[in-house]
C-alpha cells in the first residue's frame, strides 16, 4: 500500500522512476521494487521519498480525530507563536506566516503542538528557527 501511495505521487508530479530514485539517492530498480510492493518499506522510509516528492505522508488511525475544541486550541498556539515570531525578528505578521508556511514552520507547529506549548517561548523559537534552517537548506538544494 505505501509503495502504491509512492508510485501515485510520483506519477501525479510528473517524476520518472529514476527522478525519484536520485532525489532520495536509490537506483531506479530500487525505487520500481518499492513500488510494485516487492519491497516492503517502513512509514518512515515512504515518508522520506513523499518528502523528496514535496509531499507529507499522513496516517490517521481510527478513533483519533480531534475534538473541534483542539483544533481550536492547536490554531490559537500556532497564531500566537507566529506573532512571536514576527515580532522576535521585527517582520509583520504576513511576512512571518509565509516563511513559516514555507519553510514548514507552521506545519511543525501544528505537529508538535502539545509538546511545544509546554516549553518556553525562547524554546519554541529555536525550534522552529532549526526547522525552518532544515527545510530551507532542502529547498535550495532542491532548486
Amino acid at each position: 500500500m505505501l509503495g502504491a501511495t509512492v508510485q501515485n505521487v510520483r506519477k501525479a508530479k510528473g517524476l520518472t522512476q529514476q527522478e525519484l530514485g536520485s532525489r532520495v539517492g536509490l537506483p531506479k530498480s530500487s525505487v520500481s521494487k518499492i513500488e510494485s510492493g516487492m519491497t516492503h518499506i517502513s512509514f518512515e522510509d515512504a515518508s522520506l521519498l513523499l518528502e523528496a516528492m514535496g509531499e507529507k505522508l499522513d496516517i490517521r488511525l481510527l478513533g483519533t480525530e480531534e475534538s473541534l475544541s483542539e483544533k481550536v486550541e492547536r490554531s490559537r498556539f500556532v497564531t500566537i507563536c507566529t506573532i512571536w515570531y514576527a515580532q522576535n525578528r521585527k517582520i509583520p505578521f504576513a511576512d512571518a506566516y509565509r516563511y513559516l508556511l514555507l519553510f514548514k514552520g507552521i506545519q511543525f507547529l501544528e505537529d508538535n503542538y502539545k509538546y511545544e506549548q509546554t516549553l518556553p517561548q525562547e524554546t519554541i523559537m529555536e525550534d522552529i528557527d532549526k526547522v525552518c534552517i532544515r527545510n530551507g537548506a532542502k529547498f535550495k538544494k532542491a532548486i
